[in-house]
């Protein structure tokens, strides 16, 4: 009897040539982010994420990845749950070193009246941020206090909540993100249907009822998927094609924050950020 899992084993192997697994995997995010930030001719990435074991999982699957296609890490930082983002970003940025430059110098000279301006490093490209809508709108706006307002930002869907609060969303300016075509197409007959007919979520539940809609139509096309007869579709959650192995993986679609809202990016190359 054919299976699909929702969710995804800790192994790659394959049982049985009738199970199937698909799941709201972040993994399927961080390929399409590292494909989106190489093909704009970034090289060097700096990671901001939180202090938890989940998300060093994620940060070592971006690594991967981004090695995988040439790039470099240079620097990586993570926070704590207390808020106050300042030394986190002074240490992603190099700023902290600067001012200990600037102390030793303030040692060794005769006057204490130096005027000193913190310099950035200078080899980063661009940011990818791990983030909740509330932590990314304080954190955007300490990389532009610390110099960094030129760095692209990259993040996964967790940025995004689903509002369309354009005030709120303004400390989001020029983030990248990716998400499920559900969430982002506020048009989308199926989704008003449902939205009547169901009580209001966030974000987070409305990937889930995505995820609902896709397993009912990949349930159906299972077969089809599995022979090569069918190469692809386009669902509720991204563009869904399968694995050898017998997964289901998606191809999120990619918006950006400008003026506070929320904008479809539609082709990968020659990004504008900005």
């Amino acid at each position: 009897v054919p299976t699909l899992a929702l969710n995804y084993t800790d192994t790659p192997s394959r049982n049985s040539a009738t199970f199937y697994q698909f799941g709201l995997a972040p993994e399927d995010e961080i390929r399409l982010t590292a494909s989106r930030a190489w093909n704009a001719g970034y090289r060097n990435a700096a990671i901001v994420a939180p202090d938890s074991l989940d998300f060093r999982r994620l940060e070592e699957a971006f690594t991967r990845t981004w090695e995988q296609l040439g790039g470099r890490v240079v620097s990586n930082v993570t926070f704590g749950s207390e808020g106050g983002y300042s030394d986190t970003i002074k240490r992603l940025l190099a700023i902290d070193q600067s001012e200990q430059r600037a102390s030793r110098i303030e040692a060794l000279l005769p006057r204490s009246s130096i005027e000193f301006t913190p310099r950035r490093r200078g080899d980063i490209d661009f940011v990818f941020l791990m983030a909740n809508p509330r932590q990314g709108r304080q954190i955007k706006p300490t990389l532009a206090f610390y110099f960094a307002d030129d760095l692209p930002v990259f993040a996964l869907s967790s940025i995004y909540d689903g509002s369309d609060n354009q005030l709120l969303n303004q400390d989001l300016n020029g983030v990248v993100f990716t998400d499920t075509p559900w969430v982002l197409n506020q048009d989308d007959p199926l989704k008003l249907t449902v939205d009547q007919n169901l009580r209001a979520t966030s974000g987070p539940l409305q990937r889930l009822r995505a995820l609902g809609v896709d397993s009912y139509r990949v349930h159906a096309r299972l077969g089809q998927l599995a022979s090569g007869e069918l190469v692809n579709f386009r669902g509720a959650t991204g563009l869904l094609t399968m694995s050898e192995a017998g997964i289901i993986e998606r191809i999120p679609e990619t918006a950006i924050f400008r003026n506070g809202v929320v904008t479809l990016l539609d082709d990968e190359t020659g990004l504008v950020l900005n």
